[in-house]
């Protein structure tokens, strides 16, 4: 599996715009993007070691593991729940409504659960928020199980912790880049959505979940983070500007 050192990245950014995007070589691809190679049994033990010995001799109980594993917690296990753990049950409940098609759904809501529960123990200073579900469930129904919880802890770590903290402040301030480039790109469609509203409050649930929330099948919304995951973090705005336009009539 290639690291992030020897991935030709224009290639990648070539064939996440052809269509389906990166196709059979998804799972590959977004398991080295995402640095979710599953863990040996050696190395898992050594980590679980490593992390006992670290919280043993630390007073400070907030402090975050350095490497994940890909143990999703049981229904016995005692850790601490986090505080936003109702919310995620809330939202949870309420996922696998569009994809994938199948009337089984409590299963995956389930293992959905349990997987962000996971996270959540694991990084104790994120916040969780509305929709992020819905970007984890994209990962769920597209990577092996033994690559969830390593590839969604990486996803929040260093894609979404903007919107993981304990405000949106980062978040308003990508809404005023899209309000710029919605100005830049189109002054009357500018004037328009500034006449209603200081901010495009109505691009807020794309950036949250990358577009995820409203996405209507898995391909499309894979075909997505294919381009998204092999571009900047920032790339989303540039992206929800280019649907803003579209879904407005203008392009």
């Amino acid at each position: 599996m290639p690291d992030t050192e020897t991935i030709d990245w224009d290639e990648l950014r070539a064939l996440s715009l052809r269509p389906g995007g990166f196709g059979e070589d998804r799972v590959r691809i977004w398991t080295a993007l995402l640095h979710a190679e599953a863990l040996s049994s050696a190395s898992t033990a050594s980590s679980s070691t490593n992390e006992t010995s670290t919280t043993s001799s630390s007073t400070n109980k907030t402090s975050e593991p350095s490497s994940p594993t890909n143990e999703a917690p049981n229904d016995d296990d005692d850790t601490e729940p986090h505080r936003d753990e109702r919310q995620i049950r809330l939202d949870t409940d309420r996922s696998f409504v569009m994809y994938p098609p199948t009337e089984a759904r409590d299963p995956l809501q389930l293992d959905l659960y349990r997987l962000l529960v996971s996270v959540f123990r694991r990084r104790r200073k994120l916040h969780y928020f509305q929709g992020y579900h819905d970007i984890i469930t994209v990962l769920f129904l597209t990577l092996p199980p033994e690559l969830h919880l390593r590839a969604a802890e990486h996803l929040s770590l260093h894609r979404l912790r903007d919107s993981m903290g304990p405000s949106l402040e980062p978040v308003l301030a990508l809404l005023r880049i899209l309000k710029n480039l919605l100005r830049l790109a189109d002054p009357q469609l500018a004037d328009i959505l500034e006449s209603t509203s200081p901010l495009p409050y109505h691009a807020l649930p794309a950036l949250l979940t990358l577009l995820a929330h409203d996405t209507p099948t898995l391909p499309l919304i894979q075909h997505i983070f294919d381009w998204l995951l092999c571009r900047p973090p920032e790339a989303v705005v540039w992206l929800v500007a280019a649907v803003s336009r579209c879904a407005l009539g203008i392009v």
